[in-house]
């Protein structure tokens, strides 16, 4: 239907500007083909901007396993452990995860703690200096300062505070974010109304234009100043320079009308007396044309709503998946993260990690039903949504997954064995909040990995019946 629609829209002005030709009117299909060509240009505009943000909030995300607990507040907070940070904050998040430089700040906004691995020192962002890298965060961590003082109180595992943007010095590009360090169970609080803050810097592959052009399909995309952009390219603001100039992503947008008419043009004078034959030509040539673009348009939707890596739903697709399944009936969010995880990347690497991600979403789609809903939420946490089943059943499900991912994986040069503990929680109603089941199945994942590896924990049960289904070390 899609297809059809877009075909509409640029067979009409086009045959419109085929009969106006023969009486001499060549400039009437021309707006037509604008139009078009100016909501083809929007839409990938939209698109872009929203896939952008949606990877800098996946990013965020990820760091939460860091500022969003009880012992970074007691150990950075507290009583500042220079140890205990380097271990579990530094050589943690180089070790583990894409972040390349850090800092962290106290109440106060002071370094108290710095780390940057030996592979980016010489690079240019990294070789300024900790005094740049301070300067350069200025703006975001005074934003989530800002969100600190009005965030609102509530129970619970808090909402993460982060503000990230990316940095362009020439051809390098550094992903900056600053994250407010959180209580998770509340063992440890604060001493002020101002906690610590994490500051990070994530190198990304390559000049910006090849990472965004290849991950969006865009032709000719260059990254330059805002005023150097000329009005007939497509753009997003994406960066910043250090001196705070807007860095924008520009590209060649697509013009399928207009492309179809200058193709056309000929034929059109060569088969003017014979018009029937020339718009037949015409109709086939432009269905190729809309079939192109409903294509990508529909490849830009499936990465906005999929896991580029093991192709599994991302988190921008829970709210819709619960919203359906809560009209259904009842069903079981079970929440998992992997054992062992961070070994296989510190030992073997992050390919081998990749490698290892994607052979647990294969085992996790032949280990569960076709009406089951997988997703990755991050670094190596996924959900499963399990209409139509009770706790129990969920629960025995569960376990075999636990015993079927903690199977040795035969990788391209190593083998790896890893685990994985689940929490679940039970939805009954279609009014219930997907945010809170999350919370409930994550609280109970806590509790099942604290007591040992491969665990499955049920929040529906009360505390002191809590069941543990599997190892029990």
């Amino acid at each position: 239907m899609a297809a059809r629609f877009i075909q509409l829209k640029l067979v009409a002005p086009v045959l419109a500007g085929l009969a106006l030709l023969i009486t001499g009117l060549a400039a009437i299909p021309y707006y037509g083909v604008e139009t078009v060509d100016a909501n083809a240009r929007s839409q990938q505009e939209t698109l872009v901007e929203r896939n952008v943000a949606m990877w800098i909030g996946d990013v965020e995300f990820s760091l939460t396993a860091w500022t969003i607990w009880d012992e970074a507040i007691a150990k950075l907070d507290n009583s500042f452990d220079r140890d205990w940070a380097d271990r579990n904050i530094g050589a943690s998040l180089i070790g583990t995860s894409r972040t390349r430089s850090m800092m962290v700040l106290d109440r106060d906004n002071a370094v108290i703690y710095t780390r940057t691995d030996d592979t980016v020192k010489d690079l240019p962002f990294f070789a300024r200096g900790t005094d740049a890298f301070v300067r350069d965060a200025g703006k975001l961590v005074a934003q989530v300062r800002e969100q600190e003082q009005h965030r609102p109180e509530k129970a619970g595992i808090p909402a993460p505070i982060a503000i990230s943007h990316i940095e362009a010095i020439g051809d390098e590009a550094v992903l900056l974010t600053a994250s407010l360090f959180q209580p998770d169970f509340g063992t440890a609080r604060p001493l002020a109304s101002r906690a610590p803050i994490l500051v990070t810097a994530m190198p990304i592959g390559g000049t910006l234009q090849e990472f965004f052009g290849k991950r969006f399909l865009l032709d000719d995309p260059r990254i330059t100043p805002l005023a150097a952009v000329t009005a007939d390219r497509a753009r997003a603001e994406i960066a910043v320079s250090p001196e705070g100039e807007v860095e924008v992503l520009s590209w060649r947008p697509p013009t399928p009308a207009a492309d179809l008419v200058h193709q056309s043009l000929p034929l059109i004078i060569a088969v003017v007396g014979v018009l029937m034959v020339g718009a037949a030509a015409f109709v086939r040539i432009s269905q190729t044309a809309a079939s192109n673009l409903v294509g990508q348009e529909q490849q830009m939707r499936h990465a906005a709503t999929h896991d580029f890596l093991t192709g599994l739903f991302n988190r921008s697709a829970l709210q819709d998946n619960f919203a359906a399944l809560s009209r259904e009936g009842p069903f079981v969010v079970a929440c998992l993260d992997l054992d062992g995880f961070k070994a296989v990347n510190d030992v073997h690497g992050h390919a081998a990690g990749d490698e290892v991600l994607k052979t647990v979403a294969d085992r996790l789609r032949s280990g569960t039903r076709p009406i089951d809903r997988l997703f990755r939420l991050g670094g190596d946490e996924f959900a499963i949504f399990m209409p139509g089943i009770s706790v129990l059943d969920a629960e025995v499900a569960c376990q075999k997954l636990s015993q079927s991912l903690a199977s040795p994986m035969q990788l391209l040069n190593c083998e790896a064995t890893v685990g994985a503990s689940f929490g679940l929680s039970e939805v009954n109603s279609a009014g219930a909040d997907c945010d809170a089941a999350l919370r409930y199945a994550d609280a109970a994942l806590y509790q099942a990995k604290s007591l040992g590896r491969g665990g499955v924990i049920s929040a529906s049960i009360p505390p002191a019946r809590l069941r543990r289904v599997g190892r029990s070390s």
